[in-house]
C-alpha cells in the first residue's frame, strides 16, 4: 500500500515536471520493485514452512531465491526498457522509490523486534 503511495506521488511529480510517458514509466520501475518484495515474500513464506531444513539447505534456498529474484528483474527491465523503450530515469526512480519503501519498512520490523 505504502509502495503504490509514493510510486504514485513520484508519478505526479514526474508528470508535472516532464510528460505522461515519464508518469508512465515511473509506475512500471514502481512494478518492478513491487514484483521483487513479491518474490521476497514468497522465499520467505516458502522458507518458513520448511523448518526441518539444515543449515547447508537453508543456505541453498536463500542463494535460488536470490537469483530468482536478479533474473526475474534483469528480464523485467530489460523488457521495460528494451522493448517498451520507456523512460530510463523515471523507470529508475520509480525502482528506486518502491524499494525504498520495502527498505524502511524492513527496518522498522527489524527495530521492533529488538
Amino acid at each position: 500500500m505504502y509502495q503504490l503511495l509514493l510510486v504514485s506521488a513520484t508519478s505526479a511529480v514526474f508528470l508535472i515536471i516532464f510528460e505522461s510517458l515519464s508518469a508512465i514509466s515511473v509506475f512500471c520501475g514502481g512494478g518492478i520493485a513491487a514484483g521483487n518484495a513479491l518474490l521476497v515474500a514468497r522465499c520467505a513464506r516458502r522458507d518458513a514452512q520448511a523448518p526441518e531444513r539444515s543449515p547447508q539447505q537453508s543456505l541453498a534456498a536463500i542463494y535460488i531465491c536470490l537469483v530468482q529474484r536478479f533474473v526475474i528483474i534483469a528480464v523485467l527491465f530489460a523488457l521495460v526498457l528494451g522493448a517498451l523503450q520507456l523512460d530510463p530515469l523515471a523507470v529508475l526512480a520509480g525502482f528506486i522509490v518502491g524499494q525504498l519503501v520495502m527498505i524502511i519498512f524492513s527496518t522498522k520490523q527489524l527495530t521492533q523486534q529488538k
